[in-house]
């Protein structure tokens, strides 16, 4: 069941099923990000059983929903691991991890993706490129 500030998040009603789905990921063998992703039922049941170690989770929710992604909203901040997350991360617990929050939804709008990416601090670096539009 989804907690009811996921619930909220994917726009379905409290209490409702969800699928999750959590991903550690390693850079040269060691425990890079915990990637920890919230789908609406309807669509994450036809996700069980796909290659979701080698296959882009993006490009498997738009063949299933026959339709590409739209908007995404991320919040990045600085969080304490707690116990799970050290664990996995192999981190001290309470050590500071960066933690990604994204909502992805669908072109039409509709929530379709939820997750919440810890990733150890000192083993990332994270770089953009912004332009000013006039």
């Amino acid at each position: 069941m989804a907690p009811a500030c996921v619930a909220e998040r994917l726009g379905v009603p409290d209490g409702s099923k969800v699928l999750y789905v959590e991903r550690l990921r390693r850079l040269h063998g060691l425990p890079l990000s915990l990637d920890l992703t919230y789908i609406p039922l309807d669509i994450g049941v036809r996700l069980l059983g796909a290659d979701l170690e080698n296959t882009d989770i993006f490009r498997l929710l738009e063949e299933l929903t026959g339709q590409p992604l739209g908007t995404a909203e991320i919040t990045l901040e600085a969080v304490n691991a707690d116990a799970h997350s050290a664990a996995m991360l192999r981190a001290p617990r309470g050590a500071a991890v960066l933690m990604l929050e994204r909502l992805t939804h669908l072109a039409d709008g509709r929530p379709v993706d939820l997750e919440f990416i810890r990733f150890r601090g000192d083993r990332i670096t994270m770089r953009g490129l912004l332009h000013r539009s006039l």
